[in-house]
């Protein structure tokens, strides 16, 4: 995405997207799931590893002290939630490996009296 993507929402459970016309095919960031991973420990340490350097899975689980199925779990959450991108690279051994990287450079989040808004920038 080029352009950012605003959110506004009244101080409750519901969240609207405001239109872009002007966004690309990729898929915007899902907003309440990005939200709620970033209140997640796992989540946020996977982010500050990624957003220096893209790594597999296998690389993730070696360097961060995370079991296998939370590593796979929270990339494939940050993946749905559109934070995160996955690419195939092929090792020197010849094995297809799924590398991820961070598509989101920032974060914004704002309270004022309309309610909450959070927006999206890459």
């Amino acid at each position: 995405m080029s352009q950012s993507d605003s959110v506004r929402a009244a101080a409750g459970p519901n969240v609207e997207r405001t239109a872009d016309p002007l966004a690309n095919d990729e898929p915007p960031v899902d907003v309440p799931k990005a939200l709620s991973l970033l209140s997640d420990e796992y989540a946020r340490e996977l982010l500050g590893v990624l957003s220096e350097e893209s790594l597999s899975a296998r690389e993730l689980v070696d360097r961060l002290d995370m079991s296998r199925a939370t590593v796979y779990r929270r990339l494939d959450r940050l993946e749905s939630a559109g934070v995160l991108e996955s690419s195939m690279r092929i090792d020197p051994d010849g094995h297809h490996r799924k590398c991820f990287h961070v598509i989101v450079e920032r974060m914004q989040l704002a309270f004022d009296s309309e309610g909450l808004t959070l927006e999206v920038g890459e």
